[in-house]
C-alpha cells in the first residue's frame, strides 16, 4: 500500500503521465471500438442516374435499395450533376443505367450497367464493389431463369441452365467478414505500443541516477501497459473474436512487445538526451505501424525497404504471434520462435543502460 501511495503521489505531479496511464487507453480504445462497432459497412449512400426509366431499370433500383450495404440517396439527371457529390463524399458511388437498357436485355444484345466509386476509400470501395457485383449476378440469374422457363417450362431445369455451376466458398477465419475483427485486433495493439513509448519518454525526463532507477521505470511502465494489454485481449475475446490458441502465450507476447518498445525508447533517449527529439524520432518510428505490421498489407508483397522497416517494429512480430495463436491455434514451438525474434528488441535496453552508465561515469 505504501508503494501504491508513492506511485499515486508521483502520478499526481505528472499530469501527462496520468493521462497516458489511465485516460487515453480507455478513451482511444472506446473511440476505436465505437467506429467499428457496426462490424460491417451498411446503408452507404450512393447516387443513381436512370436514363432508361423502364421496368428493367426499376428492377435495378429495387435491388440496389434491397442491398444491406447501400441505398440510393439521390437520383441525378446526368453524370455531371453527380460529379460534385461524388467528389465531396456526399455519395460514395454512382450507378448509371444507360438508354435502351431494357431493349438491349430483351434483344439479348448485352446490356451494360456502369458503377463509379472512389477506390481511395478502400474498405468502403471494396464493400460497394462486392455488393454491386452481387446485384448484377442476381439480375443476370433472374433474366436467364425467365428466358429458360419460357423454353423448358420447368423451373428446376431453368435454374440449372441459368446457373450450371454453384460455388461453395467457405471462409476459414472471420467468416462474417467483420471489419471490427480485422481492424481492432491491429489498432488496439498499435495504440498500446505508441502510448507505452510516450509514457516511457515521460519517465525519462529526469536522467536516471542509477541502473536501479532506470530499471524500475522500465519495468513499471511495462507492467502498466501489459495490464492494459490483458484488458484488450479480454475485450476482444468477449466480443466473440477467435482465440483458438493459448491466451497465456499472448500475454507473454504482450510483455515482450512492451519491453521491446520501452527498450528502444531508453536507447534513443540515452543517445539524444532531448525529450523533444526523442518524441520526434519515436513518432517517425512507430507511426507507420498500422501499414507495416503485415495485416492491412501483406509482408510478402512489400519491397525490401518496407519489409526491413516492418521487421524492425516489435508490433509486426506480435501481430504474427496473435494471428498464429488467435486464428490458427498455432503450436508452442512456432510461438516460441516468434517470441525469440521479438527478444532481439530487449537488447536496446541493455545498450541504453550501458550508455547511461558511461554518461554517469564521466
Amino acid at each position: 500500500m505504501k508503494k501504491l501511495r508513492q506511485f499515486w503521489k508521483f502520478l499526481s505531479r505528472r499530469f501527462v503521465l496520468f493521462l497516458l496511464y489511465f485516460v487515453l487507453p480507455i478513451l482511444i480504445g472506446w473511440f476505436m471500438y465505437a467506429v467499428f462497432s457496426a462490424s460491417l459497412p451498411r446503408d452507404l449512400p450512393i447516387g443513381l442516374v436512370d436514363l432508361d426509366n423502364t421496368s428493367a431499370s426499376a428492377d435495378v433500383r429495387f435491388n440496389i435499395n434491397a442491398s444491406p450495404t447501400m441505398y440510393i440517396k439521390h437520383e441525378y439527371g446526368s453524370i455531371m450533376e453527380a460529379k460534385a457529390d461524388l467528389a465531396s463524399a456526399k455519395i460514395y458511388a454512382l450507378a448509371v443505367i444507360p438508354y435502351n437498357f431494357q431493349r438491349d436485355i430483351t434483344l439479348g444484345k448485352g446490356a451494360h450497367l456502369a458503377f463509379y466509386y472512389n477506390a481511395q476509400f478502400v474498405l468502403v470501395g471494396k464493400a460497394l464493389n462486392s455488393a454491386f457485383a452481387q446485384i448484377i449476378g442476381t439480375l443476370n440469374a433472374k433474366q436467364s431463369v425467365a428466358q429458360n422457363l419460357i423454353k423448358d417450362q420447368d423451373l428446376n431445369l431453368a435454374l440449372s441452365k441459368a446457373m450450371p455451376i454453384f460455388s461453395q466458398i467457405i471462409p476459414l477465419y472471420n467468416a462474417s467478414n467483420n471489419y471490427a475483427q480485422f481492424l481492432l485486433t491491429l489498432l488496439l495493439p498499435c495504440m498500446l505500443q505508441i502510448l507505452g513509448a510516450l509514457a516511457m519518454i515521460q519517465l525519462l525526463k529526469g536522467v536516471p541516477h542509477s541502473f536501479r532507477s532506470l530499471f524500475a521505470r522500465y519495468i513499471g511502465n511495462t507492467i502498466v501497459f501489459v495490464w492494459w494489454g490483458i484488458c484488450m485481449l479480454l475485450l476482444l475475446k468477449n466480443l466473440g473474436f477467435e482465440v483458438r490458441g493459448s491466451f497465456g502465450l499472448l500475454v507473454v507476447g504482450l510483455g515482450v512487445l512492451m519491453l521491446g518498445i520501452n527498450g528502444v525508447v531508453v536507447f534513443l533517449q540515452s543517445i539524444l538526451l532531448d525529450i523533444k527529439k526523442t518524441i520526434g524520432v519515436v513518432a517517425v518510428y512507430t507511426a507507420p505501424s498500422l501499414a507495416f505490421a503485415g495485416v492491412t498489407y501483406p509482408q510478402n508483397s512489400m519491397n525490401l525497404l518496407a519489409l526491413a522497416w516492418s521487421k524492425f517494429l516489435p508490433i509486426s512480430s506480435f501481430m504474427e504471434l496473435y494471428i498464429q495463436q488467435a486464428n490458427y491455434g498455432g503450436s508452442l514451438s512456432g510461438a516460441l520462435q516468434i517470441l525469440a525474434q521479438m527478444s532481439f528488441f530487449l537488447l536496446f535496453f541493455v545498450l541504453g543502460s550501458l550508455i547511461y552508465s558511461k554518461r554517469r561515469a564521466r
